[in-house]
């Protein structure tokens, strides 16, 4: 599957992935191409198989799906005909502008399309993934320093976005510290342990105590007793 490339042209060429991004927008219109066969071939008159949006999905994937639909949403900004859930939903998508976005606007009804929104919507939250309602509320920037933090679904490849995979212990990097110029977090996944680095904007916040799943909390107090131990074993300093 080929991944979506989400930056203009401009940034392309001064990164050096002009070719990237150029496989990302034929990508993008063989997209549209294939839901708009989906929606012709399979709309009753009445209602939207939700195999419409189903099979893009699996042909394409989650985000260049989302890309292709928001996109659509976003070209025909002013036509009432779109529900106000999918238009501010439709918002959330930062697609650049200059690169004649429109070559990869869905051709169908926007009746049609504002159904296929829904059902992108419906199918994405299935996947039950964490999301800003998840964390800790405050007004003061976070020091992650040893805190479990929600990764953004989009940090993830489509393949690893569960609710189990987000959840990320930082043990540290400058980016732990809202003043710091670096960005870099270190730490692992607290599924399966697995060491990791991000960059600070890639998270969401730290998760609040009351979302903490079970299997979480039975980690954290693992690790903690681990600790606890290895500091009871450490040899004493002699004056």
């Amino acid at each position: 599957m080929i991944p979506l490339y989400k930056y203009s042209a401009e940034t392309a060429r001064h990164d050096g992935e002009l070719d990237v991004w150029r496989e990302s927008k034929k990508e993008n219109i063989r997209c549209r191409d294939f839901l708009d066969k989906q929606i012709s071939e399979k709309f009753d008159g009445m209602s939207l198989p939700d195999e419409c949006v189903e099979s893009t999905v699996k042909e394409f994937g989650y985000d260049r799906t989302m890309w292709i639909i928001a996109n659509t949403i976003q070209e025909r900004k002013d036509d009432g005909r779109f529900h106000n859930r999918n238009t501010e939903w439709a918002k959330r998508f930062n697609i650049p502008d200059a690169d004649r976005k429109y070559e990869f606007a869905l051709r169908s009804h926007s009746c049609i399309v504002d159904g296929a929104a829904d059902d992108i919507r419906k199918m994405y939250a299935k996947l039950n993934l964490f999301s800003g309602e998840h964390t800790v509320r405050t007004d003061e920037p976070q020091d992650y320093t040893n805190k479990l933090l929600i990764l953004r679904d989009t940090s993830l490849k489509e393949e690893y976005r569960t609710p189990e995979n987000q959840l990320f212990f930082a043990t540290g990097g400058f980016g732990c510290s809202p003043t710091a110029s670096g960005r870099k977090v270190f730490g692992h996944f607290l599924s399966d342990g697995e060491r990791g680095e991000f960059c600070r904007q890639d998270f969401i916040g730290e998760i609040a105590d009351e979302f903490v799943p079970d299997w979480a909390r039975e980690k954290l107090a693992a690790m903690s007793e681990d600790n606890e131990q290895s500091q009871d074993h450490s040899p004493e300093m002699k004056m």
